[in-house]
């Protein structure tokens, strides 16, 4: 297929482009419906790019999965960055999000990449919204991803923000472009393949355009209530911020969490507050404070510190829980 005869690209709302014209990007790829839309879509209007890719030994498909990515980087001159995962016997949606992320994060790193490029979409906005409704959550998570999430050290940019599942598979089958399905997409018991079987594909279907303001309009008031969070950082695993009203430090606690690669739970930010700003989340996050910050760590390496260390730190005011995983003295 000549990528520059590719029909259908007048259809993509296309999101954040501006930011990866004349840099380093990687993509995050999976073979599957949505991210290899991206990659036939990103090489059509010029984008250069490479791609990262994990099998999970979960699926059949998973070896032939990782032979298309191989030959599409060989084809169209892509570096490849592949990886196999642990099993994951529990937990595995959230073990399997936060060791993909960290796996990125790595290479960005190790090769200087500006932005990460994800596939989510429309569909994909719809599902968390419906899902973080039904469990009684507020404006500061039901909304989930951002079209643009700025990190320390690199940006996550959505291109598919405002695309919908159907102008995907259109435009792969307009075009004849090889995918891979997830036969695991179609099992509910995963909370997210019930509500995307049940509710979220059939709401769009009818009322695209409807559900595709009324998102855009409830992000644009989420950031006029929560507005710019200033958060800092002690290094990549330590972030901290300004005390301010609960629904604020619910919000950027939110935030740096998914700095470290975790997504809060509804149950878990009540835990925070009942806490008072001082508890461990599934023993992966760590929070506590002073009377004028709050602090968020991960859950990592613990460091052991002569009396001197401790009592700098105790005049720093970081907090308690905090200071066995800071290595050094501030």
């Amino acid at each position: 297929m000549d990528i520059y005869l590719v029909k259908q690209l007048e259809n993509f709302d296309l999101e954040g482009i501006s930011c990866l014209e004349s840099a380093k990007n990687l993509l995050g790829f999976s073979a599957q419906v949505d991210s290899t839309c991206l990659f036939y879509v990103l090489l059509s209007i010029g984008i250069d790019f490479d791609i990262a890719i994990i099998d999970y030994k979960i699926r059949e498909d998973s070896k032939l999965e990782m032979a298309y990515a191989r030959s599409l980087a060989k084809k169209y001159n892509k570096k490849i960055f592949d990886i196999v995962s642990p099993r994951f016997d529990s937990n595995f949606e959230a073990n399997a999000r936060t060791f993909r992320m960290d796996f990125f994060k790595n290479i960005i790193k190790l090769h200087n990449y500006k932005n990460l490029i994800l596939a989510n979409h429309l569909n994909d906005r719809l599902e968390w919204f419906l899902m973080q409704f039904t469990k009684g959550c507020a404006l500061n998570s039901l909304l989930g991803f951002d079209a643009i999430t700025k990190l320390d050290n690199f940006n996550i940019i959505r291109p598919f923000f405002n695309t919908s599942k159907k102008q995907i598979l259109e435009f792969l089958h307009t075009n004849n472009i090889k995918y891979f399905i997830d036969e695991s997409n179609n099992n509910e018991t995963y909370l997210r393949n019930y509500f995307r079987k049940n509710f979220s594909n059939k709401l769009i279907e009818k009322y695209e355009n409807g559900i595709k303001k009324s998102l855009n309009l409830l992000k644009n008031e989420h950031r006029i209530l929560y507005g710019d969070c200033d958060i800092l950082n002690l290094n990549d695993k330590v972030y901290f911020f300004a005390k301010k009203d609960n629904h604020i430090n619910l919000h950027n606690i939110d935030i740096c969490a998914k700095k470290l690669g975790y997504v809060i739970s509804s149950k878990q930010r009540d835990e925070i507050l009942k806490s008072n700003y001082s508890c461990i989340i599934a023993s992966k996050i760590v929070i506590d404070g002073n009377s004028c910050d709050i602090y968020v760590a991960k859950n990592d390496i613990r460091y052991k510190h002569s009396k001197k260390i401790r009592e700098s730190f105790r005049i720093k005011r970081i907090p308690p829980k905090i200071r066995p995983l800071i290595e050094k003295i501030l």
